[in-house]
């Protein structure tokens, strides 16, 4: 009787279980890195990898996407690799500050599951740099 009732009273003692909404699947990680690239963000992306990649740029280095003001990621096609690492290409959508033509490119990444949140694990594609377009800008005189 007292050993039922002592594993009653330390059931549920562990460590709580909190998962991260940013990186809780696969397209929320990537929703979470875009959405940093986008705010100029190094460290909110650097939390998106498995390991912090400090090769990224730093804030203010030019980013290679134009100032936009709207960013969606689309056309998700996942592909398990093993259990808790996932192949997954997908369509980023912008529309650059200025314009009112939306673009758009392809790219994939692989990502992996640690401890229930699903970090970036290495780009797959070379398809990270779009093409450029230069958005006209007034110039100052």
């Amino acid at each position: 009787m007292g050993l039922a009732f002592t594993s009653l009273v330390l059931l549920g003692q562990g460590e709580r279980c909190h998962v991260d909404p940013r990186f809780v699947s696969p397209s929320a990680t990537l929703r979470t890195y875009w959405e940093a690239l986008r705010a100029g963000d190094a460290e909110g992306v650097w939390e998106c990898f498995v390991e912090g990649r400090h090769d990224l740029p730093m804030p203010g280095m030019l980013w290679y996407l134009p100032p936009i003001r709207q960013l969606t990621l689309c056309e998700f096609r996942s592909l398990p690799v093993t259990g808790g690492r996932v192949m997954v290409s997908y369509e980023v959508r912008y529309l650059p500050s200025g314009l009112t033509e939306e673009h758009s490119f392809r790219t994939a990444d692989e990502l992996v599951r640690m401890r229930g949140h699903w970090r970036i694990a290495r780009p797959v594609s070379d398809a990270a740099a779009p093409p450029w377009d230069m958005t006209p800008r007034p110039v100052d005189s």
